[in-house]
């Protein structure tokens, strides 16, 4: 009796979250109602006891804590540090690195699964190396536009990469500061109920959210291009930050990341060769 009695509270509280978003209620409104099933708006505080808003409040403060706490993660993930001897290029490849991360952040604070920001790196990265005729229209949504590639391979390829650098002992030997770098991101990600790697929400996963985060990171890239990013820099960025979403959607190690991420060039280059068969094909 009782479990079914918490089954329909908990129907019921999941319907109303619904409502809400698609009313654009405050993210943090929505997560305060789904953590104690009560709504507390600014016009109907008085309707509520000192413990009952004491709670509520508590639940807003938590709520806005984690997405501050978030939203210096996602800095600190897609900050490029300095490369030495290649000052022009650093800079370039550090514009890129965050633009792309400020399109995270975007689809962040509107609480879009990260899984979902990882497939529209992916496609976006595909996009610039399976290059379509100038002028030619697309459609960021036909999801089945590269379905005559094999992704399988080619994110085996981060594993054969890595092998290989773990096997040259000389070159993973990580700077002090991006171990601490690393630190820093696994206390992070050690903490409940992350956005990273949570798993997609239905309500939330429709073609507007993901059409938003396809503006966001087309926005970035106009902007790499006003400010004279080389195409091939924006390339090689849309893959760091694609397998930077898939380090955390899969629960990888930090120190995977940053080893390929130390040694990007290298990684670069190696799907550079492996899509050389893909690259200039006219999609339809």
């Amino acid at each position: 009796m009782r479990r079914a009695e918490a089954l329909r509270e908990s129907e019921a509280r999941a319907r109303v979250a619904a409502l809400l978003r698609e009313e654009d209620a405050s993210l943090e409104i929505i997560y305060a109602f789904e953590k104690n099933g009560y709504l507390v708006m600014s016009q109907t505080r008085d309707e509520w006891n000192a413990t009952q808003l004491k709670e509520w409040d508590g639940w807003v403060r938590e709520y806005r804590r984690r997405v501050a706490m978030e939203g210096r993660l996602i800095d600190l993930c897609f900050t490029l540090g300095h490369e030495r001897g290649h000052p022009e290029l650093s800079k370039q490849r550090r514009l890129a690195a965050s633009e792309f991360g400020i399109a995270v952040l975007s689809a962040h604070e509107r609480e879009i699964s990260s899984f979902a920001v990882e497939q529209i790196f992916l496609e976006a990265w595909l996009d610039a190396v399976v290059r379509r005729p100038p002028g030619s229209e697309w459609d960021p949504t036909d999801h089945l536009r590269f379905d005559h590639l094999d992704i399988a391979p080619i994110r085996n390829l981060l594993d054969q990469v890595h092998e290989r650098l773990l096997k040259d002992s000389r070159k993973v030997s990580l700077p002090a500061v991006i171990e601490k770098r690393i630190g820093q991101i696994q206390s992070a990600r050690a903490t409940a109920d992350t956005w990273f790697g949570r798993t997609p929400t239905p309500a939330k996963e429709g073609d507007s959210q993901r059409l938003f985060v396809v503006e966001e990171v087309h926005h970035a890239i106009s902007h790499c291009e006003q400010s004279d990013v080389p195409q091939d820099v924006i390339e090689s960025m849309l893959l760091r930050s694609w397998v930077r979403m898939l380090v955390f959607n899969e629960q990888r190690d930090e120190r995977f990341f940053h080893i390929l991420d130390q040694h990007w060039s290298e990684v670069h280059a190696a799907f550079q060769l492996h899509m050389m068969g893909h690259s200039g094909l006219f999609l339809q």
